[in-house]
């Protein structure tokens, strides 16, 4: 049985609704990481096809800092991160929200 994606996770839902680069920067800081590896490739899409590059670079950074080993339970190079998340605060600033 096929289920179509938007029934099986809120969130992609949420992202394919996404009218501005700030709801979709809303969704991206908001989602579940699990939710965001998950369906990275369904987010991506959505950031591609409204060439929200923020976004993508976001998802990026996050895929990149989630796969580099941890120490000591904490995670490593989270600069990129830190600047990918920096980024989309800024989109939804400037949109006039906080």
């Amino acid at each position: 049985m096929s289920f179509p994606t938007d029934a099986i996770d809120e969130w992609v839902s949420r992202m394919r609704r996404a009218e501005t680069d700030a709801d979709r920067a809303d969704v991206l800081l908001s989602a579940p990481v699990f939710v965001l590896m998950r369906w990275k490739h369904l987010f991506r899409e959505c950031c591609r096809r409204a060439a929200f590059d923020d976004g993508e670079a976001y998802l990026d950074a996050l895929s990149e800092t989630l796969s580099k080993p941890r120490h000591r339970g904490n995670l490593a190079g989270t600069m990129p991160m830190a600047g990918a998340t920096t980024r989309l605060f800024g989109v939804i600033e400037r949109d006039g929200r906080t």
